[in-house]
């Protein structure tokens, strides 16, 4: 079983080893915001979601089209005196048959809801857009970020490289000790170490970023190194005391409430559950009207009579009466059930008005306070939004303050690093210091490098989250 699993093992990294990597794909970051946006299911969902609630507008529009229909029917029937006695069924056809009924209270309201409803998922699709767009510009300098720190490690490496066969060489003449060769030793094995993991991070980062943009996980992908430039522009125009901090951040929450489409998104919610309350409670406060009608034709099937008419002027035992009263009778039935067919039409105007729902027992009561309560919930949600908002803007705010601090001192710290190393490397050669000190200068320059190259991600990360916590797609720092 163990044998198995080994064999396994093998076959699968042999495999995933084979795998090529497509050609090497220079890409902007513009670009990729574009490719994330249009390869994000969500983003798709939220904008299915608004053509639903545009059908839900719609709909209640649609309470004020008339239900028409074309009926068809027969009837068969019997009895055995009067009227109905004479008619066997009836054929009736409708041409046209309407009706509406419309309570102007559920009707306005119900379209009140629907409209902030379609409100709602029109902001839900800025939000699901921004959220988007941070992911992709994270992804983006997540990946320059993986491949500097890569490289530095490709570079550290060979110097240490170096440094070890230096160190080799002299222990093998006697001219360092060797705890100089362990040491050096010991830097280079965990340097390799330090490069397969950096190799893995460049890897898992652009595989990530593939899958955002909706490619294949083995796509090549080359960032422009120049998204990571910072323009010193944007560093200088951060304000230097706190009262201008504080007017800054004051601002950027003014524009956040008024931009940020969870703001809207919950306004709106609140005022679409005000309305389906009303629409609820409208079933008790207003009457309902109606208009029906129609217009067809009908025809009545009339059995055969059994009976034999009386004789007629003229004949043999004539009765003027009982004559007279055959012919009234027949007129009466002709009327009631006229032979042929016949057109007729009918329109009824009316209202009704459901007392019975001034019940508090009934359930049009319950929904109502339902809406209400949903409402009243909104409240509590927007005082918590408001103060996420602020937290949100603050901590944006002091990243990007941070990460500008740390460039502009990390960008001399890396030039004085550079200088330190190459001094050691003099000295060491030259036997002034010993393998320990210019291990050390390689490891404060491989520090003030990665320092460098991760404040510069903090800079344009935490301008991307900060111009999402605003509300808009660019705000600019100043």
């Amino acid at each position: 079983m163990i044998f198995k699993q080994t064999c396994l093992a093998a076959v699968m990294a042999i495999t995933l080893a084979a795998v090529p990597l497509a050609a090497a794909e220079t890409i902007s970051l513009r670009e990729v915001v574009r490719l994330a946006i249009e390869n994000n299911n969500s983003y798709k969902t939220s904008i299915e979601a608004v053509e639903e609630s545009r059908f839900k507008v719609r709909e209640s529009w649609g309470m004020l089209w008339p239900t028409l229909s074309t009926d068809v029917s027969y009837t068969r029937q019997g009895a055995d005196a009067g009227f109905n006695a004479n008619i066997d069924g009836r054929y009736d056809i409708k041409f046209i048959n309407g009706q509406i009924t419309l309570n102007p209270g559920v009707f306005y309201n119900t379209l009140q809801a629907s409209r902030n409803a379609h409100i709602v998922a029109e902001n839900n699709v800025r939000k699901v857009k921004g959220d988007t767009v941070v992911r992709a510009i994270q992804s983006y300098y997540r990946l320059l970020l993986a491949r500097e720190g890569a490289a530095m490690r490709e570079e550290s490496i060979r110097a240490l490289d170096e440094n070890l066969k230096t160190v080799t060489i002299g222990y093998n003449k006697g001219i360092f000790s060797r705890l100089d060769y362990l040491r050096a030793q010991v830097a280079f094995s965990n340097e390799k170490t330090q490069l397969i993991n950096a190799d893995n991070d460049a890897l898992s980062a652009m595989a990530d970023l593939n899958i955002q943009i909706g490619n294949d996980i083995f796509v090549r992908l080359d960032p422009d190194p120049t998204a990571m430039e910072i323009n010193p522009a944007d560093m200088s125009s951060l304000p230097s005391d706190s009262d201008g901090e504080r007017g800054l951040l004051v601002a950027m929450i003014g524009e956040a409430l008024k931009h940020r489409p969870e703001v809207i998104q919950i306004k709106k919610t609140r005022e679409m559950k005000e309305d389906l309350a009303a629409a609820a409670e409208a079933v008790y406060l207003w009457p309902s009207l109606f208009v029906s009608g129609s217009y067809g034709t009908s025809k009545t099937v009339s059995s055969a009579s059994s009976s034999t008419p009386p004789p007629g002027p003229g004949e043999p035992g004539y009765d003027p009466i009982a004559y007279q009263f055959y012919q009234m009778m027949s007129g009466v039935q002709e009327s009631f059930a006229p032979s042929g067919w016949n057109n007729a039409w009918s329109i009824s105007v009316g209202a009704s008005y459901r007392w019975g729902s001034l019940s508090p027992l009934d359930s049009s009561h319950a929904r109502a306070k339902q809406s209400r309560s949903s409402a009243r919930q909104t409240e509590y949600q927007m005082d918590d939004f408001i103060k996420n908002v602020k937290l949100e803007i603050q901590r944006g705010y002091l990243k990007l303050k941070a990460a500008s601090v740390s460039i502009a001192s990390q960008r001399g710290n890396v030039k004085t690093a550079e200088e330190a190393l190459k001094v050691a490397v003099t000295q060491f050669r030259n036997g002034i210091i010993d393998n320990t000190r210019l291990i050390e200068a390689n490891v404060q320059l491989i520090t003030a490098r990665t320092l460098y190259i991760q404040s510069l991600y903090d800079f344009q990360v935490a301008r991307a989250e900060l111009n999402r916590a605003i509300g808009v797609d660019y705000f600019p720092v100043r």
